[in-house]
Parts: structure tokens; C-alpha cells; sequence
């Protein structure tokens, strides 16, 4: 199934070379973009994020939802512009780390219950032009204790290189899998995307691309493994995915989710 995806889509990206997309609404290319969160252990997380000269790397620790970080942040590029993060929890903080292969620790930032939200940017040395934002979003535990689950949580990245896609996106939430998979500009100024759900175990899980025309959803419960397709879908602009579980027994059971966007590069 994937070969004949990426045969497929090889042959189209090929046909959208030979026509040529408008420049006015082009995808930027996204080489060195990705985003991160998860839980290595029921008390510890990780979020990092990248983009073309700049890196974030935070450790936190979750002590029954109320989360704690350590930011690292880096500037891996000699070329006058700093590494800018905003992050949002309890309260909104700003940082720089300006200077090729300088790496700024930011310590004693609030605790906090909520959601957290990184923003990576880069920046003037006068931080008064941030440019190439990236972004990841990670759900609080607070509210759903099913979260810090080891091994919960999402991760996207742009390849270095043609391997039939631009970019990809997985999301592990319980026993389920959620995976989908972009071609950017295509048609021009559109993402096409193709997605999959896998269930590991007993469970129910389902999958969802938002945003999409035509949507694209699944939700489906079973008592052995089993993997499917989605329906392949388009998205503009940023391009958000949604994963959910919840138990085959009982009435209304709770369900747990995880939502990851991929935004456009910029």
C-alpha cells in the first residue's frame, strides 16, 4: 500500500513540476521543521522543536498533572539572528539565545496545570523581526490523567529529502495509532493528505484529519489488531489531526485524545 502511494505520488508531484504552481501561493519548503512531545515515563516529558537555526528542548516532570519545565534553547546558526521562544503555561514567558552554538537554560518557571504551548522562532538580535514559527501544543494531564501515560504522545517532522511525501505526523495515544502523511502544494496552495489507523490491542480508537475537504475520519473498535485507511483528504493551511481511545466495555465509556497540528512553514 505505501509503495504504491509513493509511486503515485512521485508521478504527481512530477505532472505539478511540468505545470508549475502559482508562486503567490506556494508552500514554502519545510527541510529542518519538526515538533515533539512525549511522555518517557508517567512523571517525565519531553518537548522539543526545530527549525533552520534554532532548536528548543524542554524536560519536564509531572507530578499528577501539575508539570514543571526546563527549557534549553539554541542558536546553531552564524548568521546574526538569535533563537527566540515563547512558551505558555501558567503565565506567558519570552527567551533569547543569540550567537551560533550558544544554548540558553532557562530554569524556575511556573508550574502549571494548564496546557502548554512553545512557540520557536528566529530573530533579530534587536528581537523586533521573529520569523520561521513553529509551534507544538501538549495537553494537560491535569484534566485527564490518561495522558501521562508512558509512551503517550505526537511527533511531525519535513524529510531532508523526496521519500514521496514532504512531511509526516504520528500520534500515539493509549494502544492506538494515528499516522497521516502530506504532499504540500498540491494542488498549489494545498495539502494533500493520506492517514491510517492502527489499534494494538483490544480498544476503540479513532482518527480524524480536521479541517478537511473531503473529511476524512475513523472510528472503529475490535478485539485483535487491525489497521485501516482513512479516506485521502485536502487541508490549506495548517493541518490538524486528532487521535482518541477509549475502553470496548461499558456504557459511554471516557474518551482520551490527543490533537497535533503540522503548520506551513513560513
Amino acid at each position: 500500500m505505501k509503495l504504491i502511494r509513493v509511486i503515485v505520488v512521485a508521478l504527481t508531484a512530477a505532472a505539478a513540476v511540468v505545470i508549475g504552481p502559482q508562486a503567490a501561493f506556494a508552500i514554502p519548503s519545510g527541510t529542518g521543521w519538526s515538533g515533539s512531545w512525549k511522555y518517557t515515563r508517567g512523571t517525565s516529558i519531553q518537548v522539543t522543536l526545530d527549525v533552520p537555526g534554532a532548536k528548543l528542548v524542554a524536560n519536564g516532570w509531572d507530578s499528577l498533572g501539575v508539570r514543571a519545565f526546563v527549557l534549553n534553547i539554541t542558536d546553531t546558526v552564524a548568521d546574526g539572528k538569535c533563537a527566540y521562544v515563547k512558551w505558555t503555561g501558567a503565565a506567558t514567558t519570552e527567551h533569547w539565545a543569540c550567537g551560533s552554538g550558544t544554548t540558553v537554560q532557562v530554569t524556575g518557571l511556573p508550574s502549571s496545570t494548564n496546557a502548554v504551548t512553545a512557540v520557536l522562532c528566529r530573530d533579530s538580535t534587536a528581537h523586533n523581526n521573529k520569523t520561521n514559527c513553529n509551534v507544538i501544543d501538549v495537553p494537560s494531564s491535569y484534566t485527564d490523567e490518561f495522558i501521562r501515560t508512558e509512551g503517550n504522545g505526537a511527533h511531525w517532522k519535513y524529510y531532508d529529502g523526496y521519500s514521496g511525501e514532504d512531511w509526516g505526523a504520528w500520534i500515539t495515544i493509549g494502544d492506538v495509532n494515528f499516522d497521516y502523511f502530506g504532499v504540500d502544494d498540491f494542488p498549489s496552495g494545498q495539502r494533500w493528505i493520506w492517514s491510517w489507523l492502527t489499534l494494538l490491542q483490544p480498544t476503540c480508537g479513532s482518527g480524524t484529519i480536521l479541517n478537511a475537504a473531503p473529511a476524512s475520519t475513523l472510528s472503529m473498535c475490535s478485539q485483535y489488531n487491525i489497521i485501516d485507511d482513512l479516506p485521502d483528504t485536502y487541508v490549506t493551511g495548517t493541518a490538524w489531526g486528532t487521535a482518541c481511545t477509549w475502553s470496548p466495555r461499558g456504557l459511554n465509556p471516557p474518551k482520551h485524545c490527543i490533537k497535533l497540528r503540522v503548520p506551513e512553514p513560513s
